[in-house]
């Protein structure tokens, strides 16, 4: 079975827009130990060169690979396979591989309980310092909210502008994100209103909803980047192709660690 790099792997623009299924702790271990990890099934994307992949099934591989910072992973390669059988393919694998980052951030906390420090215990699961934090912050969530997440009814990002509300304020703000379909930047400016004594379930986002004829691969783009980098991320193009990607922070701690997330040294 060839082996392919990694950076010519591309999770599929089928699959659903649920959340990542990032690797536990003990699998990147693992992982590391051993120099490989399980094939993934892929067909390749026309007209590339040299040769890209569409990954259809063992998401979850290609994901450990790169938190255990293998080089390549071992493809299954399917030719002539129908959008049709692909898209079934895709979306059997999302639903096998939903991930909890409710239990990644259980996990970070017994270690931290242990006496590691966060950085330490982020390092070994592949997370910044700052990814690390953001995973225990959703431990302060309420119950019902943290369900919400566990199910991926409610994104990371989304969840995360929760933290420091009441819990009758999360329950009320997480209520209208189902029901507005409320963007990330929205959710966060309706948090701080909370945060600053107004009702969240009744203040304006001061921010103009996004147009509802908005391309869907777009957005499902921007939340696999905004997982991936621990932050908030906007596309912006026009006709021509031409655009802006906007990476959004809150202070230069995640700054810093979104710059970790993708490689950059000093």
């Amino acid at each position: 079975m060839p082996t392919v790099p990694l950076d010519l792997l591309h999770v599929s623009a089928l699959r659903p827009a649920v959340p990542l299924p990032w690797p536990t702790p003990r699998a990147v271990a693992l992982a590391r130990a051993v120099g490989f990890v399980e094939p993934v099934t892929a067909r390749p994307l026309p007209g590339t060169t040299p040769p890209r992949y569409e990954i259809l099934a063992g998401l979850k591989h290609w994901l450990l690979a790169q938190r255990a910072e293998l080089s390549t992973v071992p493809v299954q390669v399917v030719e002539d396979l129908s959008d049709a059988d692909a898209r079934r393919l895709v979306e059997l694998d999302a639903d096998q591989t939903r991930y909890d980052p409710l239990t990644e951030a259980r996990a970070i906390q017994t270690e931290v309980a242990r006496g590691r420090s966060i950085a330490a215990v982020g390092r070994a699961m592949g997370l910044s310092r700052t990814e690390a934090s953001h995973r225990l912050r959703l431990l302060r969530l309420a119950p019902s909210v943290q369900q919400q997440v566990a199910t991926g009814a409610l994104e990371l990002g989304k969840a995360r502008a929760l933290v420091g509300l009441s819990e009758r304020a999360q329950l009320d703000l997480a209520q209208r994100i189902a029901w507005e379909g409320l963007t990330t930047r929205q959710v966060e400016a309706l948090a701080k209103a909370g945060k600053q004594g107004h009702d969240p379930a009744r203040a304006g986002t001061g921010i103009t909803p996004a147009p509802p004829t908005r391309d869907p691969d777009l957005a499902r783009l921007e939340t696999d980047l905004a997982e991936q980098l621990g932050t908030p991320v906007t596309i912006r193009h026009g006709a021509d192709g031409r655009g802006q990607l906007i990476v959004d922070f809150a202070n230069l701690e995640i700054l810093e660690g979104m710059l970790e997330r993708i490689g950059y040294r000093p």
